[in-house]
This record gives C-alpha cells, structure tokens and sequence, in this order.
C-alpha cells in the first residue's frame, strides 16, 4: 500500500484487512514498528477484542470510513483524516501523549491532574520542546501590580474575580497563578456568594506565559509545583459555584480553566483554541480533564493535534461554552446568571 499524503516516517499505515482478529491475536500489531502514529486507512470489521487492542496501542490510532471502530480520531471522510495525519506529523511524540492521555477517562478529576501533569513534565523534557526553548520567544513580562482583584457585589450575592493583566492579555505567569490560587481556595473555603470571573483589557486570557516557559529546575520538580499550586484543582472545587465570561483570546489556560465553571458565557469576539503542541507540550491547567466533559475525548484530541481556533459560534456549537452574547452584554449576563448559581444571595 502507499504511503497516505502527509503521512511520515513515524506513521504506521494499516490495512483495514490486517485488524481482523485471527486466533485471539490482531496482526496489524506486528506492524507498529514504535511509530507514535498509527493510519487505518479505510473501512474495518468491529469486535471486541479490536476495540480492545486498539485501546492499548501506543500510538495516536487514525481511521476513516464506517462503521467507526474505535481509534483515537475517526471521520467518514478520508481527507479529514489525512489531515489529521498531517497535523500529527508536526508534533507526532505530543499527539500520541494526548492520545494515551485522553482514551480512558480519569477515576477523578484528581486523578486526570495527576495523568496531565505528568505526561507534561514527559513532554518537557522531549524534542519538540527543546526546540522551541532554542528559538526566539517572547521575554518574560517586568510588569508590576496585582494580577488579580477581588469585589465583593452588593449584599454579597456574588464576588467577581478579575484578571489585571491587560497589557498582556492576561496571560499566566506564577503571580497570577499563585493569586488565584490563594483567592479561589479562600472563596471555597467561605462557602458562600458565587463567583463571577473575568479578565480586564482586550482578552479573558491568551495562555501561559511563554516567557516564563522553561525556567523551571527540572521537570520532576516542575511537576510537584504544578500539583501543589494547582490553579486546575481550585477551579474545580469551586466550578460549582461559578460562573466565567470569555472574550479575545481564550488560549491554553484561558479555556482550560473556564472550562471546569458552571457556567461559561463567551462574547462574540471570543477565539478559542489548544496552541500547546506548538510549542511541543500537550494543555497543563488542566484542559485534558475539564474539556473532555464538555465536548468529549475525540474533540478535545482534535483540537490539540490540529491547534485549530474556535470562534465564538463553533465553541456554542459543539459545548465548550454555554451561550454567547454580544461584547457590550457580557457583563450583565454574567451577574443575571450568578444569582443562580448554588451560593448566590438572593
């Protein structure tokens, strides 16, 4: 068989015949040959035990055609999969990370944190990664200030937690982060009022801090940090009671987190997307559990392999957010919406 357009060397192409099972034993497995990326290219027979070895391959599995049987990403259409193909050829080491990652759900969200963390740290310390750290890249920011105010609303119905990071789009360094940290675990531990949050200036939050990227002492202890100061952690204790509005850029981060809220109402100049393997690193605040909840494990791959942005409309459209107003109303809907959040004073 030829090799698919944009497959790589590092692409395993299948012949949909070689996953019937014969005697207990699928004999595509002889043919994975370490390659982190595995094509099934066209139509196969679904059984137990295929959807079973496929569950364990270590690999991102890629198929097309019907019935769908299993892999990691699948379409009906072979051109939506050999653009997949292409896009994991780019990063195929962090797209077969997500793919392990995401194939089974977590025991819980702490769990799922723990998994993220430490498939990141992995990540880290790989190529793709050390490429990007040898390249230009933003400076770190010398900006000063708090980078997150706290206002309690009249009669203390809600709080409203605000990102103060404008002038970088509220992006997320270790202040911010430790800020948050400290002000969402002492809502959770008051136990009252819901939380509205948001971000000032011209985004909600355009991601990590990429000039803070790569500073840690090595990713072993980088992986604890992330774990003690899990601002993921803090999200989901408190996305009960929440309620997050997006607008700009909503990267990284900037959906990971948001995603874990009750509620998330974005305006219509929201872009919304998973940049991470980019740069040679899978999402790490917590985006490969609170995102799958939402839109499910496939979706949340696709994002991540492909870096493809959502606009306002398309994130409504397949349940990353809740509903989407007009800029100029975003504000108001997210107080109309807190008064109904478990915690609100009414």
């Amino acid at each position: 068989m030829p090799p698919a357009e944009g497959a790589t060397e590092r692409t395993a192409q299948i012949d949909p015949a070689l996953l019937s099972p014969i005697d207990g034993w699928v004999p595509a497995e002889a043919l994975l040959d370490d390659a982190p990326i595995v094509f099934v290219d066209g139509p196969a027979t679904p059984s137990p035990l295929l959807q079973e070895w496929l569950r364990r391959v270590p690999a991102l599995t890629v198929g097309w055609g019907a019935p769908d049987v299993g892999c990691d990403l699948w379409s009906e259409e072979r051109s939506q999969a050999l653009a997949w193909i292409e896009a994991a050829g780019r990063h195929p080491q962090v797209a077969a990370a997500a793919a392990l990652l995401l194939r089974r759900p977590p025991a819980s969200i702490w769990d799922g944190l723990v998994a993220e963390s430490a498939t990141y740290s992995v990540l880290q310390a790989g190529p793709d990664f050390a490429r990007w750290l040898a390249g230009p890249r933003p400076a770190a920011g010398n900006d000063t200030g708090p980078r997150v105010q706290l206002d309690a609303a009249a009669e203390g119905r809600s709080v409203r937690v605000t990102l103060s990071r404008p002038r970088r789009h509220n992006a997320l360094d270790v202040q911010m982060r430790d800020e948050l940290v400290a002000t969402l675990d002492e809502l959770r531990r008051q136990r009252r009022a819901a939380v509205i949050l948001t971000g000032q200036g011209p985004s909600f939050c355009s991601g990590g801090d990429l000039g803070q990227f790569g500073t840690f002492d090595d990713p072993a202890s980088a992986h604890l940090v992330r774990l003690q100061r899990s601002v993921a952690r803090c999200f989901a204790e408190l996305g009960g009671r929440m309620v997050v509005g997006l607008h700009g850029a909503c990267l990284g981060a900037g959906i990971e987190l948001p995603a874990f809220a009750a509620h998330v109402v974005a305006a219509d100049d929201a872009r919304i997307g998973l940049p991470e393997a980019g740069i040679g690193l899978i999402p790490g605040a917590g985006g490969t559990v609170s995102i799958p909840r939402r839109i499910g494990p496939r979706r949340t791959l696709d994002l991540i392999v492909t870096g493809h942005q959502l606009d306002a409309g398309e994130a409504l459209a397949c349940g990353l957010v809740d509903e989407v107003v007009d800029r100029d109303r975003l504000d108001a809907r997210l107080e109309e919406w807190a008064v109904r959040l478990p915690g609100a004073r009414r």
